[in-house]
Formats: C-alpha cells, structure tokens, sequence
C-alpha cells in the first residue's frame, strides 16, 4: 500500500491508518510471565506460603486464618444486605396499604358529597363559582392599596434544576433478595467452614516458605520432587499431598496412604489440587491485550505524531 493511499487527505473523514497514527483506536499485547501467576501452594488470598494450609473442595489453597476472616466478612456483608432487602419490602408493603386506605376515602368522601347534594352541575352555581368552579384552587385575591403579594417563594423554586435542595432526584434502585450463603472467593461455589481439609506440605526451601517469596517450596511427600506446575493431589484422610503420577503405583494398589498408612474408602479420598501458574501458553492464557479507544494528551505528547490536530487539547493538563 502506498503512502498516498494511506493518508489521501481527499476525504471527509478519517481513514483507520490515519486515526491508528494519531493514536485513537489502538490495541496492545503483552505476553505474562510467570511473575504474574500464582506459585503452586500459595494462599490465594494472602498470596505468600500459608501457615496453616487448608484446601477447599474445589482444590484452592487458603491459610486458615484468611479464609475464615473473609468467610466471617462475607456473612456480615451479606446479613446486612438481607436486612436492607427486608425493610425495602416493609416499605412497599406499608405504601400501598397508605395507597388503598387513601382510595378508600376517597370513595367515601365522594359518595358523601354526592349523596348530600354538595356536587351541582346547576349553571347558576358554575356562574357563581367562576373560573375555579371544581378546582381545588381558588384565583388570587385582588389587593388592596399599600397591602403587599405574599408570594411562596417554595413554589417557584419546584421547577427550578439549577438549586441543589430542588434538584430532582430519581428513584432509589430497587435491592435484589440476597443470597446468604458464603461462597470460595476463587470458585465463587458454596463455601463452609466444615467443608475446608487440613493439608500438610513437605516444605522444600525452608527459605522461600519464611520469607514468602520464591517458587518450588513444597515437594511430593513420596517422590520429594519439587511441586511447580504439575498435577498434585491430596489424600484427604492423611493430608499429605503427592504427584498424580504416583498415584497408580503407590496409592491405588493397596488403597492406602503410602506415608501415614490410613486406608482409603474409595478412589473419592483422593482430590486434585489447583496447579501452579507458569508462563508457558500450553498450560495458561499468558496473553493480554487492551484496546485503546480514546486517544489521550500524555500518550500524543510522548509519542509526538499524529496526523489530527492537537488543537483540542489546549488546557488541558
């Protein structure tokens, strides 16, 4: 494609490799490394080596403490929640009660007015009445000389947006009914605090689990081959966590745990564990990418080109 084409400037818009140049409508790409994911091991909420790991049935890892403190916190959010939903519906219900008991007074009063004869459609009466004849407002009454308008100043101000205490408001956002249940902040499923199973890592580096930092710091408790990105799985009644590829030659053959020795009921005692992040695209999604759509100053200044006018963006900052 030659330049000319590129940028013709004999039309009356834009052209994408011209808006592309100026810097409106761009996307990017970046590929993650294995920084950006979480090692094998590591609390999910703390996101260092957890002290008191448990599991969840689903396979995540928690320390204790964290999940328990955001399980608590997402009882009392949700208690209150359900409180609000409670007394919205109080409201509604006690509003149209209000609602129905008007109308029936209302059907009351008219019947009223209407059995004692207080409601005429005689043209005398309409005469007499005037302009206001049926209406619940009465004209002004003329002044009399030196006497002042009383005028109500709260009247005027209904219609007027301008003044914050008139400004009309909409209505408040009706709340949904609440779901009380705790859920796993990873899974987002139903989540109990007798559901959680105790585990118990072989540390590796004793290191990388005091300072919390670093990757590879549990092993197999069979094997003692480092847990990075393999499957590993859990043996619910003992809690010890080993390779899957042993769980064939040691496990299965006499169901039973090859490091404590507690039989096992069924293959169901044995659950895989969330695997650790890596940075190869075989094993997770380590590309990104972001659509720029809106073409900013600090962005146009740094890169200086462009072929659409800078003049829009005087005063800004």
């Amino acid at each position: 494609m030659t330049r000319h084409s590129q940028h013709a400037n004999d039309r009356s818009y834009y052209s994408h490799h011209e808006r592309k140049d100026a810097g409106y409508g761009y996307s990017k790409k970046d590929i993650l490394g294995t920084d950006c994911f979480l090692p094998f091991g590591y609390c999910a909420l703390s996101l260092v080596p957890p002290k008191n790991p448990v599991a969840t049935p689903d396979g995540y890892i928690y320390d204790r403490e964290f999940i328990l403190e955001n399980l608590l916190s997402q009882k009392l959010t949700l208690q209150e929640k359900a409180k609000k939903y409670e007394l919205q519906e109080r409201k509604k219900v006690r509003q149209e009660l209000t609602a129905k008991h008007r109308a029936e007074l209302k059907a009351i009063e008219d019947f009223q007015k209407t059995d004692q004869g207080l409601v005429s459609e005689d043209a005398r009466h309409t005469r007499v009445l005037g302009d206001w004849a049926g209406s619940d407002e009465r004209p002004e009454k003329r002044l009399r000389q030196g006497e002042l308008l009383v005028v109500d100043k709260e009247k005027h101000r209904e219609k007027s947006f301008w003044a914050k205490e008139t400004t009309p408001c909409a209505a408040p956002t009706e709340l949904e009914k609440v779901d009380t249940t705790s859920k796993c902040p990873m899974s987002g499923k139903k989540l109990r605090i007798k559901d959680l199973i105790e585990v118990k890592f072989d540390v590796l580096d004793e290191e990388s689990v005091r300072t919390g930092g670093g990757r590879a710091a549990f092993c197999c408790a069979l094997s003692k081959h480092a847990l990075t990105c393999q499957q590993a799985v859990l043996i619910k009644p003992s809690g010890q966590v080993v390779l899957e590829s042993v769980l064939e030659d040691c496990v299965y053959k006499e169901m039973k745990c090859p490091i404590s020795g507690i039989e096992l009921k069924s293959k169901d005692d044995v659950m895989k564990l969330q695997q650790g992040g890596t940075g190869f695209s075989a094993h997770n999604a380590v590309e990104v990418g972001a659509f720029n759509g809106i073409r900013s100053r600090g962005d146009d200044d740094r890169r200086n080109q462009g072929h659409l006018p800078k003049a829009g963006y005087v005063g800004l900052v």
